[in-house]
């Protein structure tokens, strides 16, 4: 009997070119860690879990296709070591984390009215770059004090990724769907102004 591993959905936002070639100073610079490659780097929003009806995936394209946001600045700052269970984390955060946070709640109303459950984790304005072990390695507080001080490039918030992820033989893959444009508030001044008002209709 064949097996295909459930694939779940999610909302992402890509990092800049800049961004990743920056956090390269980061990655393989510390042993007895599996660092997420370049591809996985990416700040998730909203995990929208199992869809496998085709109306649903059309409702959703439909909603992300009419989300109006105005393009915003963000970096990312500070190493951080995070204990878990089965296993840790090393994540750096995101600032101006208002504004992200804002993004993102804005984002979850509109998903939400539009029937969509809500995600189970709240969100954090952080971003995972490696796992290791519960067992951490002697020199990770080094480690983290030395890259303490870590600041990226900004990078303007313009678009929205819709993903697919299927974590099959113990690896997470993922592809992407869909990408969302901001709809600035002028350029939405601009298209209503242009369409037809009924008086214009013969």
């Amino acid at each position: 009997m064949n097996y295909t591993p459930p694939m779940s959905f999610l909302l992402a936002l890509p990092l800049s070119a800049t961004m990743q070639d920056e956090l390269n100073v980061l990655r393989d610079s510390l042993n007895e860690v599996r660092w997420l490659p370049p591809a996985h780097c990416m700040i998730p929003l909203y995990t929208l879990g199992r869809i496998t009806a085709r109306h649903t995936l059309e409702e959703l394209d439909a909603t992300l296709s009419h989300f109006h946001w105005e393009p915003f600045s963000i970096t990312l700052q500070e190493v951080s070591h995070h204990l878990g269970e089965v296993e840790d984390t090393l994540s750096v955060g995101i600032t101006p984390k208002q504004a992200l946070i804002t993004f993102q709640k804005k984002l979850s109303t509109l998903l939400r009215r539009a029937g969509f459950a809500s995600p189970r984790r709240p969100f954090i304005p952080a971003m995972t770059i490696a796992r290791l072990d519960p067992a951490a390695p002697t020199d990770l507080m080094t480690w983290v004090q030395r890259h303490n001080l870590f600041h990226s490039s900004p990078m303007m918030v313009d678009h929205l990724m819709l993903l697919e992820h299927l974590h099959s033989h113990g690896e997470d893959h993922f592809q992407l769907l869909e990408q969302y444009p901001a709809i600035p508030s002028l350029l939405l001044d601009d298209a209503l102004g242009s369409s037809p008002k009924p008086d214009d209709f013969p």
